[in-house]
């Protein structure tokens, strides 16, 4: 189904916005660690029509994958 809104141009994106809330569950870390990470600006956030931030997975993945120490890659 084709979405009217967009121009050709632009390719609609298939990752999902998820709450804050949302993603911790998924990640299985406590909702303030994503939130604090949020607000210093670690992980990007998205505020649509001036609603609660909301969070792309791969994104807060990426972060927490630049965070890692030590280890064999």
């Amino acid at each position: 189904m084709r979405n009217h809104h967009l121009p050709d141009s632009v390719p609609p994106t298939s990752e999902t916005l998820l709450t804050l809330q949302e993603a911790a569950i998924q990640l299985r870390c406590k909702y303030w660690q994503l939130q604090r990470a949020v607000k210093r600006g670690d992980v990007p956030s998205y505020t649509p029509f001036n609603s609660r931030k909301l969070v792309k997975l791969t994104e807060v993945l990426a972060y927490i994958d630049s965070c890692r120490q030590g280890g064999v890659t």
